[in-house]
């Protein structure tokens, strides 16, 4: 079996889109689409003709989402964008049962429009958290976007959810309907948030895809706070918002970055110096409505003072997260520090400290110490042959078998290009040199490998010790290779 052959990786599918230009232009057709239409939704005077052009907006957005999810080769997690595509056909059903009661005069609160506009909250939240998967799970992350968030909720709470409450005349349905809009905007901002701290490199997809979601959230707000206060009214700027967002989730799924894997995900130890501001301002918001809400409100200072032991306990659990990590990381190199990493093996530096343990145990214990060293045979033959990557393959595999065949308490250690040491603790010279012999028949891709070996003995310090192992090997060299020879 030729196993030095690498086996053949699976080439990617081409790719649908036109060549040339027209394909590095083509992502444009269906957000241009939606652009215009929202142009003139904006331009044309609030009535049947305006409102049809707004549901054929969020229709055209829901085809251009869809298709691609299902259609696109290569494209990053496509469950996550059926979810927004089947998020977009509910708001497209929500806008033509809402302006269908409007036009005829009907203004129900709640209506099934509301049903259908509540239930897209819920589909954009997973699918945000599918996208987040994908970059692998940050604590850290998670933690941060949760703290902006419960900040940010109680500040919503205060803004548009109280004054509600107050509104004696609101029913309990007209009241819980309408609080759900803000707190469902507050429930998409951590996740909006999460995919932000994830994200460091600069894809144009993933930032069509955040500022969709901020209009989204920018729509909501100011038409809450429109209707609260009273100057909402449909067919203006606030609607457009929303098409807007739907232009940029068309722009983000059609955008060839879409299909781009990329790898700059975030450590739990990472805390750039603009997420340090972002957390900080987070931190002291909620103290800042206690301060100012004293004396006036006591259920807005009640609510305000949990959000801030919850706001302290994701502090610390973001503060364990860096210690955890910073110890993974001292741990991953302390492990560097010992080890040789192309093979594994123990590199030269723990040879010396195990084998000044192992010499001064032997010697107290009075108990047998033994140590070979092996060299490949025409190592540099097989690199010129077979080329650098394939020696590297063979050191690797050479490592991983014999460590196999060691026992535990034997150490394998790389000294060299292809130079070798193993220790034996508790192992006369005999006991060592039958090792030695199953080794060398486990040398891979058929190459053949000499050994010198040796028994500590009263008097030697390493070096002696070493050096009588490193003479046999030169033996076992001259002798023809492919052998072992005892000091």
């Amino acid at each position: 079996m030729n196993t030095d052959k690498a086996t053949p990786s699976r080439q990617p599918e081409p790719d649908s889109s036109p060549p040339g230009h027209e394909r590095r232009l083509a992502w444009l057709w269906w957000p241009g689409i939606c652009v215009i239409l929202a142009g003139l939704y904006i331009v044309l005077p609030y009535g049947r003709l305006a409102s049809g052009v707004y549901v054929l907006t969020s229709l055209m957005a829901t085809l251009g989402v869809g298709l691609a999810a299902y259609r696109r080769r290569r494209l990053i997690q496509p469950a996550a964008w059926k979810l927004i595509a089947i998020a977009l056909f509910l708001a497209t059903l929500g806008h033509g049962t809402w302006y269908w009661l409007d036009l005829h005069g009907l203004t129900p609160f709640p209506s099934v429009a509301d049903v259908f506009y509540l239930a897209v909250y819920p589909l954009l939240v997973a699918a945000l958290y599918k996208l987040g998967r994908r970059k692998g799970r940050s604590e850290g992350a998670m933690s941060d976007a949760l703290l902006v968030g419960i900040s940010a909720a109680v500040l919503g709470w205060v803004l548009l959810i109280v004054p509600y409450s107050d509104d004696p005349s609101l029913t309990l349905g007209q009241f819980l309907i309408s609080a759900a809009y803000p707190i469902a905007d507050l429930l998409l901002l951590p996740m909006i948030l999460y995919l932000v701290f994830l994200q460091r490199a600069r894809v144009l997809a993933n930032l069509f895809l955040f500022s969709g979601m901020l209009s989204y959230l920018a729509a909501d707000l100011l038409y809450a706070h429109g209707n609260l206060v009273g100057w909402y009214t449909p067919g203006g700027f606030t609607d457009s918002l929303w098409l807007l967002s739907y232009a940029f989730f068309v722009a983000a799924v059609h955008h060839p970055s879409a299909s781009v894997e990329t790898q700059a995900e975030t450590s739990n130890a990472q805390l750039s110096q603009r997420r340090i501001v972002i957390l900080g301002i987070a931190a002291i918001l909620v103290p800042m409505l206690i301060l100012f809400q004293t004396g006036t409100k006591m259920q807005i200072v009640k609510v305000a003072a949990f959000a801030s032991i919850v706001l302290f306990l994701l502090v610390l659990h973001r503060m364990r997260g860096l210690l955890a990590e910073t110890q993974r990381q001292a741990d991953a190199l302390e492990r560097l520090a010992k080890t040789d990493p192309l093979t594994g093996a123990a590199n030269r530096r723990e040879l010396s400290n195990l084998l000044e343990r192992e010499m001064a145990r032997s010697e107290r214990l009075d108990a047998p110490l033994s140590l070979a060293f092996l060299d490949l045979d025409h190592f540099k033959d097989f690199n010129d042959t077979r080329g650098h990557s394939a020696g590297d393959t063979l050191l690797r595999e050479l490592a991983q078998v014999w460590n196999a065949e060691m026992r535990p308490s034997d150490v394998l250690a790389r000294v060299g290009g292809e130079e070798f040491v193993v220790v034996f603790p508790d192992t006369d010279i005999d006991r060592s040199q039958r090792v030695l012999e199953r080794l060398l028949e486990l040398v891979p891709y058929g190459q053949t490998c000499s050994a010198g070996l040796t028994q500590r003995q009263p008097g030697d310090t390493e070096e002696t010790l070493m050096g009588r192992a490193d003479q046999a090997l030169y033996l076992a060299k001259d002798r023809g290779r492919d052998r072992i020879v005892c000091a």
